[in-house]
């Protein structure tokens, strides 16, 4: 934001224009060589220092490979250890790394549901990021947050709900089941709560992510048509209807992602196109026309995610291949 003053006849009239959103425009090499992710690719602060890392869920051991960042490229994978809970044998299990114990270094969470393997072990299990005796920073022995059944059928997503500052689990659940919530309290999650109304969800995705900036997740239902918004409140998403924060259609062609990329506090949504990256900025009640943000093709073959790679504030674009990485910064 910057501020420009006119004189009038009247004396001076102080306007507020909004800087345009726009990636460096240069998209940067960050990492080369093969990057093994047969399961999941995710990104995250794992070890504190105000950068969010790219992490790798392997096959191997169940293990998680974390490519570092040093605020300009990362460094070479490292094995942080057997972060994730038994084998993939259900289209229904997630991955997330996010802060679980709100301790400022992002955990590993696998949403487990009822799987077809024996024993059949349910619910969200933590790989809490830790320093070992040795003073090897890496993930520890996951153990079981949930026992109760959080993979929804419809996805689950990883958010603060409650603004506390740690990471909660929320499933999305078809035939009349409401969306679930598994709020951590930093050793565990309490017991499921309904967050939402049922059976509501946006025609081609659902999000969850902080748009009003007050800390909390809000419901965003994206429809061909446009966006909707529940605002996240006391009392969960139940308060009132959908609100209709744009009329614009606005869903990537490859993905479309949430995230703050002007670093406003208020999640903005991103749309991944074939040719282009488009904006739309939150405004906190509403989200504002669309921009372009990347005159280009962007997008990673093994996954494309936002993420704070450079630890200024703001989201940038991450594109994972099969033999690299690149980034667009956010400006």
């Amino acid at each position: 934001m910057r501020a420009l003053v006119l004189a009038g006849v009247t004396g001076l009239l102080s306007m507020t224009l909004t800087t345009p959103a726009l990636a460096s425009g240069v998209p940067e090499q960050w990492s080369t060589g093969p990057f093994t992710a047969q399961v999941a690719v995710r990104a995250g602060d794992v070890n504190g220092d105000g950068k969010d890392d790219v992490v790798s869920f392997t096959t191997d051991l169940s293990g998680c490979t974390v490519f570092l960042s040093t605020g300009s490229g990362f460094q070479p994978g490292q094995d942080w250890g057997a972060c994730r809970s038994g084998a993939n044998d259900s289209p229904y299990y997630a991955y997330f790394i996010g802060d679980a114990d709100n301790d400022g270094r992002a955990d590993a969470i696998t949403v487990r549901p009822n799987a077809i393997s024996t024993p059949r072990v349910r619910g969200i299990f933590v790989a809490r990021s830790i320093t070992d005796g040795g003073g090897v920073a890496r993930f520890g022995t996951p153990t079981q947050w949930l026992d109760n059944t959080i993979a929804g059928d419809q996805g689950s997503r990883a958010v603060d709900l409650e603004g506390d500052g740690d990471t909660d689990v929320i499933g999305l659940f078809s035939g009349g089941v409401p969306p679930l919530a598994a709020r951590s309290d930093g050793t565990a999650t309490l017991p499921l709560i309904a967050w939402g109304p049922q059976d509501l969800r946006g025609e081609t995705q659902t999000l969850a992510a902080d748009a009003t900036g007050d800390g909390k997740a809000d419901y965003l239902l994206i429809d061909s048509a446009g966006t909707r918004v529940v605002p996240g409140t006391a009392n969960r998403w139940f308060d009132t209807p959908p609100a209709q924060w744009s009329t614009t259609p606005f869903h990537g062609t490859r993905k479309t992602l949430t995230a703050d990329i002007d670093a406003d506090g208020k999640a903005d949504l991103v749309a991944v196109n074939d040719t282009e990256v488009q904006v739309m900025r939150s405004t906190g009640t509403g989200y504002s026309a669309p921009e372009l943000w990347y005159p280009g093709s962007f997008s990673g073959t093994k996954d494309t995610l936002t993420a704070d790679v450079d630890g200024d504030g703001d989201a940038d674009l991450v594109a994972v291949n099969d033999n690299d990485v690149w980034v667009l910064r956010s400006q």
